[in-house]
């Protein structure tokens, strides 16, 4: 985590520094090059109902990033193979940046979906970031 936190710090000083304009998608590019990613769009890619309720399951691309050119970020991405029913890579999407709503890096630190708290493990947060800046 300190890694990229430090990366994206970097990158945007080296960026003001310079006067340097990006796009979201070139900056992303820039510090997680190579790297796979998680990128959670905001539809909802299908209902799965059961007896009384439904369950959404949300719209998630998972791959590498490969480039960026100005609003658009070009991935590797995972899919399911729909003839043996397995997930494999070469699908290369171009996704305009502006359709991102939350990216992460896949790594320890978890999913976007675990990132998603309650409101009330406000105060356990703040306690974690204080005890993690000493």
């Amino acid at each position: 985590m300190l890694n990229s936190e430090n990366a994206f710090k970097n990158a945007i000083s080296e960026l003001n520094a310079s006067n340097k304009q990006i796009t979201f998608a070139e900056l992303i590019a820039q510090v997680w090059g190579n790297e796979t990613v998680e990128i959670y769009i905001g539809d909802t890619a299908e209902d799965i109902k059961l007896d009384e309720s439904t369950q959404k399951c949300v719209s998630v691309l998972i791959g590498k990033v490969i480039a960026a050119y100005a609003e658009c970020l070009v991935l590797n991405c995972c899919f399911m193979d729909q003839q043996t029913k397995m997930p494999k890579l070469g699908n290369i999407v171009c996704l305009n940046e502006r359709a991102i709503r939350t990216i992460t890096i896949i790594d320890d630190s978890g999913t976007i979906k675990d990132s998603f708290l309650s409101t009330r493990d406000n105060k356990i947060v703040k306690k974690l970031f204080q005890h993690d800046n000493k």
